[in-house]
């Protein structure tokens, strides 16, 4: 059976980020679907943490009707990584420009303790948002979508960069997509996690490379999709 590839998206995302990969996908007959992690929200006060978010990842595997690609970035890595390790349909994990951390590690203490100086604090002390995104997050992206990109933005729960992740696959397949010219998150770091991968690619991009080279980022997904059909 084809697997089905589920999206997980970065902090302060919502699904529509997947939007030009998932079209590419579906050309090339590959059936797809993005969460909505729950502590991404427009309203600061019902933003949710990590724990929450993993149980969303979990239901949409649960969901797929058989074998799922699970393929994440940025914060999405976090609770791709914890929701894969405990489910058997996960057939590989895709880090796209996201976090590989190891368990027991929160975000904040990736991040040394505090957020950038350019993030915005939300009145009610629950949420932050990035300041800066067009420049950190969207560098490199078409400008009209890269706009469209920063007025979708939520605010990003506090509890997904404290709370530390409690799992991770210990011998499930992962692909990592380095994004060599990422401003947010450093070149030298994914190298690190890629070296770790069982599969790699390195992509000119920016933070976000399923917006700017969303045509090598599908590939990369078919190739894991061809590779759990063949082994299933």
């Amino acid at each position: 059976m084809t697997p089905t590839v589920v999206f997980v998206h970065g902090a302060m995302h919502t699904p529509w980020i997947f939007d030009p990969l998932r079209e590419r996908l579906t050309a090339r007959g590959i059936a797809s679907r993005a969460v909505q992690l729950p502590s991404s929200n427009p309203d600061s006060a019902a933003t949710q943490g990590l724990t929450e978010d993993v149980e969303v990842v979990r239901a949409a595997v649960a969901a797929a009707d058989g074998p799922v690609v699970l393929a994440a970035h940025s914060y999405g890595g976090v609770p791709a990584t914890w929701a894969a390790a405990e489910a058997d349909q996960v057939t590989e994990l895709v880090y796209i420009a996201a976090f590989a951390l190891e368990p027991g590690t929160s975000m904040i203490e990736w991040m040394g303790g505090d957020f950038p100086p350019t993030w915005l604090h939300s009145p009610d002390g629950l949420a932050v948002k990035a300041g800066d995104a067009e420049e950190s997050i969207f560098s490199g992206v078409d400008p009209v979508v890269a706009a469209e990109a920063v007025k979708r933005l939520n605010w990003q729960g506090m509890r997904a960069f404290t709370e530390k992740l409690a799992a991770a696959p210990s011998d499930l397949p992962a692909t990592y997509v380095v994004a060599t010219e990422d401003p947010a998150l450093p070149p030298a770091v994914q190298e690190q996690w890629a070296a770790q991968a069982a599969h790699s690619l390195r992509v000119p991009s920016g933070h976000s490379p399923h917006l700017s080279h969303p045509d090598e980022v599908a590939t990369v997904l078919a190739e894991a999709v061809a590779r759990a059909a063949t082994e299933g």
